[in-house]
């Protein structure tokens, strides 16, 4: 599977004229009392089309973390759902990173992952995510429909 994510990868970061809709969420567990990272990288031109740039960078936060917030879920392993607080927006090139964190207590084994990004806007939308945690790393990939998925 990591072929795969590879070749997916540099096929989000690989500029403008990109054959498909994709956007790369990465999880990242270091601390062992639950706290979690996410960062999600989409093409700049395709969420623009979702989120258009707002000339206040408060509003353009708040914009773009509402529209994550319908999107982009977490649940723990029983179920409840994680607080992901936001914590900014970069743009670099032709892509956007945008960052969240949240509390997953007891850690993302079980949990739940929900990676809508962009689904709304291109029936053609594939989302990757790969999430580090308890010396592991794995990866979920989601399409246009699907529904939450576990971690193992």
């Amino acid at each position: 599977m990591s072929g795969l994510w590879i070749v997916l990868l540099g096929l989000a970061l690989a500029g403008r004229n990109h054959p498909m809709h994709t956007a790369v969420s990465e999880l990242m567990q270091q601390d062992p009392r639950g706290g979690v990272t996410v960062q999600i990288r989409v093409f700049a031109d395709d969420f623009q089309a979702v989120v258009p740039a707002a000339s206040d960078p408060a509003a353009a936060d708040s914009s773009m973390a509402r529209y994550l917030r319908g999107t982009f879920a977490l649940a723990d392993r029983a179920g409840r759902p994680v607080r992901l607080a936001w914590g900014g927006a970069e743009r670099t090139g032709d892509v956007i990173l945008l960052r969240l964190r949240g509390e997953v207590p007891g850690g993302l084994a079980g949990a739940r992952v929900t990676s809508l990004v962009l689904c709304d806007r291109f029936p053609d939308q594939v989302n990757i995510v790969r999430a580090e945690y308890g010396g592991r790393a794995t990866t979920l990939l989601f399409t246009r429909g699907e529904t939450a998925k576990a971690l193992p």
